[in-house]
């Protein structure tokens, strides 16, 4: 079921749009979502429903979100009993036709509920089990296009607990993801996080050089927020309260790649009365208007692409110069991500000193495969 309220008015026809890449959620115990649909309480997911029934002629990536069961998960990873999980994780990606494959290993993995902060060694030897294993089953051509993401939730560690401790190390990271919900908000509370938290990722990543992605995002509260704290704060701006400080962590990190969740929350029963709210781009005109301007059109300083634009995404070490006008510095450049799928969004954008590219977004609340 297809959400079309970004095709009112002037917007073109969902048929017209083919994202960069789409995303899904699975777990490596059973692997769902991946070549069967599954309904977690959030809409149906299903990775090869994106390739045969979505974009089957367009050059599209893909995103997962592997949960690993935190620290029991990572020690029958560690002592051998998912062995054959891992192995049917790869087949699949032999066998998937997305252009990339982003593969965040036990997304979140320092939020002190999902269960990994009693042991971060357990989960940094899962991980690494994991990557390792993997390099091994693939052909190059195949694990040349997977990506490993180290994905934190950028919000209060359990005590004790450092950032550097959950670190797998470069060899086996190739991006690092953050969430973003309430943190940009003034008046964040301790528990879900704040800016400083935020930074400390993205800072931890620009030292040691590594692409970095806004892995999951929402404005925690719902984009309709009226409360004493948006009053007091003068926050009543439903754009700038939460996008507009998005967008300038963006240009300020250069992150690469943004994942939005386009949803009304309490209409899921798995996030029904959690706090989220309704965060549909559709449910307010003036978000929709500046979704249109600044993302679709590109008219700030961010520039986003779609299908066929993942060739060197993240990769540093490339020039643009046959982007470029004649006579505007070289940049190196990355690669941020329009994707589509149970109301997720990553958006993407190439740049060098004074030159922008292509845009386009959309957005869509379910995939329905084809049965």
């Amino acid at each position: 079921q297809y959400n079309h309220s970004l095709h009112d008015g002037s917007l073109n026809p969902m048929s017209s749009f083919a994202p960069a890449a789409a995303m899904l959620y699975t777990d490596l115990e059973t692997l769902r979502g991946l070549d069967k649909p599954v309904d977690y309480g959030t809409g149906i997911e299903y990775g090869d429903g994106i390739f045969d029934s979505l974009f089957p002629n367009d050059e599209v990536g893909l995103q997962i979100g592997m949960w690993l069961n935190g620290v029991k998960g990572c020690d029958q990873i560690n002592g051998g009993q998912m062995d054959g999980q891992i192995e049917k994780l790869g087949n699949y990606l032999n066998s998937c036709k997305a252009s990339v494959i982003f593969l965040r290993i036990g997304y979140e993995f320092d939020n002190p509920s999902f269960g990994y902060s009693e042991n971060p060694a357990a989960y940094v030897a899962a991980y690494q089990r994991i990557v390792l294993a993997l390099r091994r089953e693939l052909p190059f051509q195949v694990i040349a296009r997977v990506k490993f993401v180290w994905h934190s939730w950028a919000a209060p560690r359990k005590d004790g607990v450092t950032l550097q401790g959950f670190y797998p190390g470069d060899d086996y990271v190739d991006w690092i993801g953050v969430s973003i919900f309430q943190q940009v908000f003034p008046w964040a509370s301790y528990w879900g996080g704040t800016l400083r938290d935020i930074d400390e990722v993205l800072v931890f990543a620009s030292k040691i050089g590594k692409p970095t992605m806004i892995a999951e995002s929402t404005p925690f509260g719902g984009i309709n927020l009226n409360t004493s704290e948006t009053r007091a704060f003068n926050r009543t701006n439903s754009w700038d309260r939460w996008y507009g400080e998005v967008l300038m962590l963006i240009e300020k990190y250069d992150i690469s790649m943004w994942c939005y969740i386009n949803c009304d929350w309490d209409s899921q029963p798995m996030w029904r009365n959690i706090g989220f709210g309704d965060t549909r781009l559709s449910s307010n005109q003036e978000v929709m208007e500046k979704w249109d301007q600044y993302i679709i059109n590109s008219a700030g300083e961010q520039h986003f692409l779609m299908s066929g634009s993942l060739d060197y995404s993240g990769d540093h070490s490339h020039t643009i110069k046959n982007w470029m006008v004649s006579d505007a510095k070289t940049l190196g450049y990355v690669s941020l991500l329009l994707a589509l799928l149970t109301g997720l969004v990553i958006c993407c954008r190439k740049y060098s000193c004074n030159r922008h590219y292509n845009t386009i977004a959309d957005e869509t609340k379910h995939l329905v495969p084809n049965e």
